[in-house]
């Protein structure tokens, strides 16, 4: 007879003799752990993994032969990955990625290619090494296949080669990456992340900006203000509106470009973005009193 989770920790809990303090501490409390051992909470990823890590285990044992709270494990890992993505918390992202990159769930060339692809952020972002990081990108793109979810992934890594490239500040490999990821975001129809659409004309624009080629970069900028529009979202709404006031004031375009600015200004102190807005509000003032000296 299968196990369920809750069941499986109390039988290897009692068996190494550990209480249910002892097993808490540090991970969850002790009324929540008895809670999951009567399987009247279902634990995060993070808390089975902090139970498996403390039991000696891996994570799998606790997953039973149910398809379904397998699927549930991989839907679990991959929330906290993205997660993870958004808060820019790339260590975390490097805990997952170890804990799993041998487990036999993730073997499938979907779940290893969204793996590689967090590792390679990782890489980046936390170890600071950009070789083995676009390395680990571009196998992820060698082992694209033809199906809608690869070229989604395909994508994001695109987006994820672009901005590491321009952040070395090779900015012709950046465009060109970018570029592929603006042609496929315009093929595809039915995106899950529509939200990629945004981020891939936000990236291109700036690209074109540090290029000099402002006139593209504008018009990428107002089809992503379009987007939002469109989809009633505010994220990057600001953010466009800045890289707008950024092109107009390298074209010469004073008045208007400080007033693109100040709407970015406004926009993030309405989202509660108060950093950014005074960080924006620096620029302004720097930038008028540049042109007054």
């Amino acid at each position: 007879m299968n196990l369920s989770v809750g069941e499986k920790i109390k039988d290897l809990r009692k068996r190494l003799n550990i209480s249910q303090e002892g097993l808490a501490n540090g991970i969850c409390s002790q009324s929540e752990l008895s809670r999951i051992e009567r399987d009247q909470h279902q634990p995060s990823y993070m808390t089975l993994k902090g139970i498996s890590d403390k039991l000696g285990v891996n994570i799998t044992y606790f997953l039973s032969d149910s398809e379904s709270e397998r699927e549930d494990y991989l839907n679990e890992v991959w929330s906290q990955l993205e997660k993870a993505r958004r808060n820019r918390d790339y260590e975390t992202i490097d805990e997952i990625v170890s804990a799993e990159k041998s487990n036999p769930l993730f073997q499938t060339q979907q779940e290893h290619r969204f793996l590689l692809w967090h590792s390679a952020l990782a890489q980046y972002y936390h170890h600071d090494d950009f070789k083995t990081a676009i390395s680990k990108l571009k196998e992820c793109l060698r082992l694209s296949s033809f199906d809608r979810f690869s070229a989604e992934i395909n994508i994001h890594i695109l987006n994820s080669l672009g901005i590491m490239f321009r952040d070395e500040g090779m900015l012709l490999e950046a465009q060109n990456y970018h570029e592929q990821a603006y042609d496929l975001i315009n093929d595809i129809t039915n995106l899950e992340d529509k939200r990629i659409i945004a981020k891939v004309r936000y990236n291109l624009a700036k690209v074109y900006t540090d290029l000099g080629k402002t006139e593209q970069s504008l018009k990428v900028c107002y089809q992503g203000l379009s987007y939002c529009r469109e989809y009633e979202d505010l994220f990057l709404f600001a953010d466009f509106h800045y890289q707008i006031g950024r092109n107009l004031l390298k074209q010469g375009h004073k008045e208007k470009g400080i007033d693109y600015w100040k709407k970015s200004q406004f926009l993030f102190e309405l989202e509660g973005k108060e950093q950014l807005a005074q960080i924006i509000k620096y620029d302004i003032e720097t930038f008028q009193e540049s042109t007054t000296l």
